[in-house]
C-alpha cells in the first residue's frame, strides 16, 4: 500500500509513487494503458519543451485539452516545472477564453491538436504555444527534476460567481498537499483502485480525480466518448472502484432508464459534489451500487475542492428527512475551523452563512479587489467584514455564500445545505428560500428533480418551477398545498426532459432564468 502522500508538492508525490510501483497502471484511456514508469517518462519529455522557453519561475501556463492522454501528461508536466496550471474549457466562448488568458497573465499554453482554433487565437495574443502531443514524442526524457516548493501556486481556476466576470482562484501546492492528507486516508485509494473522471478540468473536483489517483498509486480511468451518457456501463465495463460526479448524472441515468438495481456491483466508493444531492437520487444510486459507500461532499473552489462530507448510513431507513429533502453535507473537516454567521454579530447561530478558515483556505483572489466583502474577522465585539483591497490574513474566515443549518441525524449533528444566501427572494411581501420550494417539489410523486427561479411580472415577482418528471401539474400543486404555505407555490411550471447544466455540470440557473423571462 502506497499510503497518503506526504506534505510535499503534487509533482514530488507523483515521482515517489512512480519510483515505488513503476509497472502499475497509472492512466487507462480505454484504448491504451500507461504505467507509472511510462507516464513519468512522458511527463519529463513534455516538461522539456516549456523548460526551453526560459520562462520565469512560477509562470502561469494554460492547458487546453479534452480527455486524452496528452492533457494529463501536460497537467503533470506544468506542475513538475513548478508553474501554475490554468485549465481552459474548450467549449467556452472565445471572448471568455481570451479574458481568462489576460487575467491569468499566461506565459505559455500547452494545447492538444483538437483545439487549434483556440490555440491560434492565443498565439495571436502573443502567448507561446507548445503542442502537447508533439512534445510527448521527444526522443529523450530530459526534463529537469521536479520543483517541490509548497508555496508555489499549483493551479488557477476561474469562477464567475455573481459578478459574471471571471475571478481567478489560485491554489498553492501546500493547499493541495493538505487536502490530499485530509481525504486520501478515508477513501481506500492505492494500488488496485480505479477512479472515474467525470469533471471538466475547469471544475476543481477534477483535481481529486487526477492527483488523488496519481499520488497514491491508483489508476485514473478516462471515459471514452459517450461513456458518461451511460454511467453504469462506464462503471462496469471499465471496472471502476471509485465514482465521483455531480448528482445530475444520477438524474440523467434514471431518465434514460439505465440505473437498474444492482447494476454496479463492483463499485466500492461513490461521492457526489457540486450541488445539493436530493435523497431520491441518492436512494436510486444506492440500489444500483449496493456494495458502495455513498458520500455527499461539499466545498467551494476557494477551500481547495471540498471542506465537508457525510457518509450515508448503510440503511436508507436511517437517512434523515431534511426539510428540503436533500442529503446532509455532514461535518466540516477536522483540520478546519468554521461557524455559521447570521449576518449580524452572532457566531453561534444554528443557521446561517458558512464561514471557514484553516489550511485549505486559499490566500485570496488573483485580482485582490475581489477579496472585498468575501472575508470576515471575528473579535469579542462581533464580526468585521474585510473591506480593503488586499490579501486576507490567516485569521480571516472565508465567506462561502452558502446558507447551512445544523440537523440531528442517527449519527449525530450534521450540516444541511439550504442554498445560496443570494437565492432568497421576496414574493408578495414574503421572504422565500428558493431551495425550500425545490425541496418541496422533490417530495411530490413522480418528480425526479426540480429547479425554481423568481421572475418579475407586471403584478410583481412570482416563482417559475422547472420540473423533471411525469407528475400532472394539478397533482403537484395539490401535493404542495399540503407541505408549504400558499405563497411559496410556484405560479408557473415548465416540464423538461432534463434540467440544463452549466460547464461544471451544475444546474444552469442563468439559463433557466432566461427561459423563464422568455
Amino acid at each position: 500500500m502506497i499510503g497518503a502522500p506526504a506534505l510535499t508538492s503534487p509533482a514530488a508525490a507523483f515521482e515517489r509513487v512512480a519510483a515505488l510501483q513503476p509497472a502499475a497502471p497509472a492512466i487507462d484511456t480505454g484504448s491504451q494503458q500507461v504505467t507509472y514508469a511510462e507516464l513519468r517518462g512522458l511527463v519529463r519529455r513534455v516538461a522539456g519543451r516549456p523548460a526551453r522557453l526560459d520562462l520565469a519561475p512560477q509562470s502561469r501556463i494554460g492547458l487546453i485539452g479534452n480527455q486524452e492522454l496528452s492533457t494529463y501528461v501536460g497537467y503533470l508536466a506544468i506542475l513538475h516545472l513548478g508553474h501554475a496550471v490554468v485549465p481552459f474549457g474548450p467549449d467556452n466562448p472565445l471572448p471568455y477564453q481570451l479574458s481568462v488568458a489576460s487575467r491569468a497573465g499566461l506565459a505559455a499554453v500547452l494545447a492538444g491538436r483538437e483545439n487549434a482554433q483556440l490555440a491560434d487565437a492565443l498565439a495571436e495574443a502573443g502567448i507561446a504555444i507548445v503542442d502537447g502531443n508533439d512534445a510527448m514524442n521527444e526522443p529523450v526524457a530530459g526534463g529537469p527534476e521536479p520543483v517541490v516548493d509548497l508555496e508555489n501556486v499549483a493551479y488557477i481556476l476561474f469562477t464567475s460567481g455573481s459578478t459574471g466576470h471571471p475571478k481567478g482562484v489560485p491554489i498553492k501546492n501546500r493547499h493541495v498537499a493538505e487536502y490530499l492528507s485530509e481525504v486520501v486516508p478515508h477513501h481506500d485509494l492505492g494500488p488496485g483502485a480505479r477512479l472515474s473522471h467525470t469533471f471538466a478540468l475547469t471544475f476543481d473536483p477534477s483535481v481529486f480525480d487526477i492527483l488523488g489517483a496519481l499520488t497514491t498509486g491508483s489508476c485514473l480511468v478516462l471515459p471514452r466518448k459517450r461513456e458518461l451518457l451511460n454511467p453504469p456501463f462506464y462503471v462496469t465495463s471499465r471496472r471502476l472502484t471509485h465514482w465521483y460526479s455531480v448528482p445530475s448524472l444520477i438524474s440523467y441515468a434514471m431518465r434514460i432508464r439505465v440505473l437498474r438495481d444492482g447494476a454496479m456491483p463492483g463499485l466500492r466508493h461513490s461521492m457526489f459534489i457540486g450541488e445539493p444531492l436530493p435523497a431520491v437520487l441518492a436512494q436510486a444510486w444506492q440500489k444500483a451500487a449496493p456494495g458502495s459507500t455513498l458520500e455527499n461532499v461539499y466545498g467551494p473552489t476557494e477551500l481547495t475542492i471540498s471542506c465537508a462530507s457525510w457518509v450515508l448510513p448503510a440503511e436508507p431507513a436511517d437517512w434523515p428527512a431534511t426539510a428540503n429533502r436533500t442529503v446532509p453535507i455532514g461535518s466540516v473537516y477536522p483540520s478546519l475551523e468554521w461557524f455559521l454567521w447570521d449576518g449580524a454579530d452572532d457566531v453561534e447561530a444554528g443557521e446561517g452563512e458558512l464561514c471557514v478558515r484553516g489550511p485549505l483556505r486559499f490566500d485570496g483572489y488573483l485580482d485582490s479587489e475581489h477579496n472585498v466583502g468575501r472575508f470576515v474577522r471575528t473579535f469579542d465585539g462581533g464580526v468585521e467584514v474585510l473591506g480593503e483591497d488586499k490579501p486576507p490574513a490567516g485569521e480571516f474566515w472565508y465567506r462561502t455564500g452558502d446558507r447551512l443549518r445544523v440537523a440531528t441525524t442517527v449519527t449525530g449533528p450534521a450540516l444541511v445545505h439550504l442554498g445560496r444566501i443570494d437565492r432568497q427572494v421576496k414574493v408578495s411581501g414574503y421572504r422565500i428560500e428558493l431551495g425550500d420550494v425545490e425541496g418541496a417539489l422533490r417530495t411530490a410523486p413522480l418528480i425526479n428533480d426540480a429547479a425554481v427561479v423568481a421572475v418579475s411580472g407586471t403584478d410583481g415577482a412570482f416563482l417559475h418551477a422547472f420540473v423533471q418528471g411525469q407528475a400532472d401539474q394539478a397533482d403537484v400543486e395539490r401535493h404542495l398545498r399540503g407541505v408549504i404555505p400558499p405563497y411559496m407555490i410556484p405560479g408557473r411550471y415548465t416540464y423538461l426532459d432534463a434540467l440544463p447544466l452549466n460547464q461544471s455540470g451544475k444546474i444552469d440557473y442563468v439559463r433557466l432564468s432566461a427561459m423563464a423571462e422568455e
